[in-house]
Formats: structure tokens, C-alpha cells, sequence
């Protein structure tokens, strides 16, 4: 009994739209237009072409929904909505492919260890290299100091000894400038292995232990 009121209610509604013959076709849609009137049809209408479009079967029911086209501004918004999905996605990618790299890399702390000294040993090779040469420049510049000497009842000193005097002075200074920078450099390779270190650990206590034991 309900099952018929209801039928007929249905029946009544559509009725009263204007819908009903339009059910012998299939499937209706329907929608507001601009003005806010509500259209009909057995396919979609021009009318709707802004408008959110209702797609009902043949016994009323709501098959689905066809939203309505976005606005430029929600184009827009979609746009840099879905493009920061996609940055996300490839720095996400991006890291995995390290994480990948880094295992594969190093086996064992011990090998991060052993790289780290590695890298040590050759900014130390180059800060010795860096001091033989201040030291050169050093005595070349005391020998020509010491030269110069015999040169003091002069107003200028001859071109030749000024020219190895100022090159040992740049000689020192450029040198120094290189120890410095190879000193600091220790101070970054440590950084580096030290952070190196660190996500290695954090890598492997998420392994699975039968993973991690290899």
C-alpha cells in the first residue's frame, strides 16, 4: 500500500513538472537556468551549459550529477591546487629515489665512516699543498726583503725586486684564502656525513628487521 501512495506521489510530481512524457524516452535531465527557471529535457540543454545538470531515470531516481563548468577563477584555483599535487608528487619521488640511492650506496655505517674519512683526507691533502705554498712564498719573500736591504740608500727599489715582492705577497694571501676555504670545507664534510649518518639510521630502523639485518 505505501509502495502505491508513494507511485503515485512520484507520478503526481512529475505530473506537475511537465516531466512525465518525457519518461517514455529513457532518462530526463534537468536544471536551473540563468534566470532561475527550472529546464527539461530527454537531453541536455543549451540552457544548462553554465548550470549543474540533474540526470534522472526513468522511475525518478537521481542517476547523477553533472556539475557545473568551473568559473575562471575556480580554473585557476584547480590549476594551482593540482600543480602543487604534482610538485608534491615529484619531490616525494624525488626523496624516495635518494633514500634508494643512499642504501644502495652505504651497506653499513662503517661505510659511511670510511667515505667520510676518505673526503677528510683529500681537503687535509690540499690544506697541506696550501701551507707548502705559503711557506714558499714566505722565504721568497724574505729573500727579497733581505735583497732589498742593499737598496735602502735608494728612493725606489729596482722593478724586478718590487715585481717579487708584490708576486710573494699575492702568493701568500691567495694561498691563505685557500687554506681557509679548505678548512671550512672539513667543517662541511662533517656536516654533510653527519646528516648522512643520521637519515641512514632513521632509513634502516624503518626497515622490517629481516630487511634491515642485510
Amino acid at each position: 500500500m505505501n509502495r502505491i501512495a508513494l507511485t503515485l506521489k512520484r507520478g503526481l510530481f512529475f505530473s506537475a513538472a511537465g516531466l512525465l512524457p518525457l519518461l517514455a524516452h529513457g532518462q530526463i535531465y534537468t536544471c536551473k537556468d540563468a534566470a532561475g527557471h527550472t529546464v527539461t529535457g530527454d537531453h541536455p540543454m543549451p540552457e544548462c551549459s553554465n548550470s549543474k545538470i540533474v540526470e534522472l531515470s526513468k522511475a525518478g531516481v537521481i542517476k547523477r550529477e553533472i556539475p557545473a563548468p568551473l568559473t575562471a577563477e575556480q580554473k585557476r584555483q584547480k590549476q594551482a591546487l593540482d600543480d602543487k599535487r604534482q610538485a608534491e608528487a615529484a619531490a616525494d619521488e624525488q626523496r624516495r629515489q635518494q633514500d634508494r640511492a643512499l642504501l644502495s650506496r652505504y651497506r653499513s655505517e662503517a661505510d659511511i665512516e670510511s667515505s667520510r674519512r676518505y673526503y677528510l683526507s683529500l681537503s687535509h691533502d690540499l690544506i697541506k699543498r696550501d701551507q707548502v705554498a705559503i711557506d714558499d712564498a714566505q722565504n721568497q719573500l724574505k729573500a727579497a726583503n733581505t735583497e732589498a736591504e742593499f737598496y735602502k740608500h735608494r728612493k725606489t727599489l729596482p722593478v724586478a725586486l718590487r715585481y717579487k715582492i708584490d708576486e710573494a705577497n699575492r702568493d701568500i694571501i691567495y694561498n691563505q684564502k685557500n687554506m681557509a676555504d679548505h678548512q671550512a670545507e672539513l667543517g662541511r664534510i662533517n656536516d654533510k656525513f653527519d646528516e648522512t649518518l643520521k637519515h641512514y639510521r632513521e632509513l634502516v630502523s624503518a626497515m622490517p628487521e629481516s630487511q634491515a639485518a642485510h
